[in-house]
């Protein structure tokens, strides 16, 4: 197999060992929080960009930093606030940004959420090391391969 070959078939594995991961996760988060995995990534850059000193973000970071349609951001924002996670209001500084404050409810999903995560993408990094799949990616992910990227 020539190195383009290589590369595109890591691709592809790294893809499958993704998806996987990242439904076993989606479908953790709904069972204990009732939470799609975008809703729970949108509560930790919340999380994050509330910490900051400003205390606001605008809309189209949000989209970006959690890989959404800006319309899609914000039907997923208002599914938050309907579910009293996070509470919102225009910024007084700048009419396109919107001051986003994440309730207590939010912070214990958080608190509770994180630990749930980790958990579940180990899990699910054992079972598919179980099942064959490419050892470079998963030594990559278990973090003992090194502090970068597989090469080659």
């Amino acid at each position: 197999m020539n190195r383009g070959s290589t590369l595109i078939a890591r691709w592809r594995a790294l893809d499958r060992l993704h998806g996987r991961i990242e439904n076993a996760v989606e479908r953790r988060l709904h069972e204990d929080f009732g939470l799609s995995l975008r809703e729970f990534q949108a509560l930790t850059v919340l999380q994050a960009g509330t910490a900051t000193a400003h205390g606001w973000l605008y809309l189209q970071d949000l989209a970006a930093e959690i890989g959404l349609s800006q319309s899609a951001t914000s039907r997923l924002v208002a599914r938050l606030e309907t579910r009293a996670l996070i509470t919102t209001s225009a910024a007084a500084h700048d009419r396109r940004s919107v001051d986003v404050h994440l309730t207590p409810a939010a912070r214990e999903t958080l608190r509770r959420g994180m630990p749930l995560i980790h958990e579940t993408v180990r899990h699910t990094v054992e079972a598919l090391a179980d099942e064959g799949a490419d050892q470079v990616l998963l030594r990559y992910l278990r973090n003992d391969g090194g502090d970068g990227p597989p090469a080659g």
